[in-house]
């Protein structure tokens, strides 16, 4: 579907929201957008990233024109990415039997229903999907997503790869790679894999996250934590104090946990745990 410029785009929002913040009733004589023009605006929204937004959009659609399928297709795709799962599985489900939609929202119940730990129901939608429509890359995904929560590395591997086949410059996919590797120890291509995430998305603030884990994972603390944001700095020096604990790196550990304490302002219950788990595992060792 085409986008509409931002000029038009614009216009057809305003026409949208300037009746909803004053409940003013249109100039006599002036014709309501089409719907086919509404929706285009708001598909643009979503695409955009602007779920909220569009989701309003869609919202005033639907109560206008209810049997509006690709409204309810937005709203559905909307909720799902404000972390709406319920909702967003009631909208996807009633569009599976629509042939126009099924496999997308076949796509869409899978993931809603992994967000809701139904990873057996998400499996089995998510594999009709792409035996649907083998395009749709975001399955492809999520049933690598599915693999490694199994302790499945190859077959995950397998899955991202045909996600990136279809989808070459998705950080979301490049991250999960990352993230595959790291679970099974490889650290080095992890990084890798996180460092080719974060080129595509600087600033997204998970795949950041997985880098330094991974950099702490290897060994390389100071990496790890070199320029974290003051306001993350008490849970990575936590985190990299666990990780280093868990690999029998005992003075770096207490080094770490003790700075993530410090660093908190008020008394760190976790790393005071690790703390403490730590002094037991010293203990052990002697």
């Amino acid at each position: 579907m085409p986008l509409l410029n931002m000029r038009t785009a614009v216009a057809l929002l305003v026409l949208l929201v300037g009746g909803c913040a004053g409940h003013q009733p249109a100039p006599s004589g002036a014709k309501a957008a089409p719907d086919s023009a509404v929706l285009m605006a708001a598909d643009s929204t979503r695409e955009a990233g602007r779920y909220a937004e569009a989701l309003q959009i869609y919202q005033r659609l639907l109560i206008t024109s209810p049997g509006l399928l690709g409204a309810r297709y937005g709203a559905a795709e909307c909720s799902l990415a404000l972390g709406q799962p319920d909702n967003a599985l009631t909208l996807f489900d009633g569009l599976v039997a629509n042939g126009e939609f099924h496999a997308r929202a076949l796509q869409g119940k899978g993931l809603a229903q992994f967000a809701l730990g139904r990873r057996d129901d998400a499996g089995q939608s998510l594999r009709e999907a792409t035996a649907s429509d083998p395009t749709l890359w975001r399955a492809w995904n999520g049933l690598g997503d599915l693999a490694d929560q199994e302790r499945k590395p190859k077959e995950a591997a397998a899955l991202y790869a045909k996600a990136l086949a279809l989808q070459p410059n998705s950080a979301m996919v490049v991250n999960n790679v990352g993230y595959s590797l790291l679970g099974s120890g490889n650290y080095v291509d992890a990084i890798s894999e996180f460092r080719k995430a974060l080129a595509l998305e600087p600033n997204n603030l998970t795949v950041q996250t997985n880098l330094r884990l991974a950099l702490a994972a290897s060994g390389d603390y100071e990496a790890a934590l070199r320029s974290a944001p003051s306001e993350q700095l008490p849970n990575l020096l936590n985190d990299v104090g666990y990780i280093a604990l868990r690999r029998g790196d005992y003075a770096a550990a207490e080094h770490y946990l003790t700075k993530a304490m410090d660093a908190s302002g008020t008394y760190s219950t976790v790393a005071a745990r690790n703390l403490d788990w730590l002094k037991d595992k010293q203990g052990a060792a002697q």
